[in-house]
């Protein structure tokens, strides 16, 4: 009857939403993976309960549990981006399956303890499964559930503003303190060519002096003639 009644509040495929599911057992190392469309997977959903029910701390009864088979089950958005993880642990006693259960696996591992309603219907649909055979010599145990912890807190978003405008200053006075140590390289090269090439022009053949010093009087020279000229057509006029 629980059963039938979760069935009817089980969640279904939506956009963003899960679409499939994977159950892992480490130690017998075998796999299932069901999709949204299938009734085990809706089945399995209602077994192992809500998310966020039930007790951060494990509970002292759950030691002996702790050693007994433990069965992953991850449930996946759009099949690609874990949301949730259910942990199962089936102790020796039938009567009592115990499951930590993580529900925003985006943020943290942090989940809650909580004991399974149907615990003879559970260990049925696993072992229908195929992940309840006989635990190998290779298989591991599987990774425990860590204990509560304080998941780090998201920045607000003047926060993210400033960081944004503290990073673009930052590039920039990188970009100006670059620019001139590129230029450095090229004052040292030009004070050096200037340095190379002063006693070479300071010693030039004295031809070439006396040719530049030459062609430089030689248009004031006819400046002159021409204002002589000019002089001289002006005296015989007055005459």
């Amino acid at each position: 009857m629980a059963v039938a009644l979760g069935l009817l509040a089980a969640p279904t495929a939506h956009a963003g939403g899960p679409t499939s599911v994977l159950i892992v057992s480490p130690e017998s190392q075998q796999t299932a993976a069901r999709y949204s469309s299938d009734a085990d997977y809706s089945t399995l959903m209602t077994l192992l309960g809500q998310p966020n029910q039930g007790q951060k701390e494990r509970p002292p009864s759950l030691d002996a549990a702790m050693h007994s088979r433990q069965i992953n089950v991850t449930w996946m958005a759009h099949d690609i981006a874990p949301w949730r993880l259910d942990r199962v642990f089936t102790s020796d006693d039938t009567t009592t399956v115990w499951i930590h259960t993580a529900a925003d696996l985006s943020r943290t591992f942090n989940g809650y303890w909580h004991r399974s309603q149907s615990p003879a219907e559970l260990r049925a649909l696993l072992k229908k499964l195929g992940v309840m055979g006989p635990v190998t010599g290779t298989g591991s145990t599987g990774v425990a559930p860590q204990e509560w912890t304080t998941p780090p807190a998201e920045p607000e978003p003047e926060q993210v503003e400033s960081a944004t405008i503290t990073a673009g200053k930052s590039a920039s006075t990188n970009s100006t303190t670059t620019g001139w140590w590129w230029a450095l390289p090229g004052l040292t090269i030009g004070a050096a060519l200037a340095l190379l090439i002063r006693p070479w022009a300071t010693h030039l053949p004295a031809t070439v002096t006396a040719s530049w010093r030459n062609r430089d009087k030689g248009p004031r020279q006819e400046l002159r003639d021409v204002d002589d000229r000019e002089g001289g057509d002006g005296r015989d006029g007055g005459a």
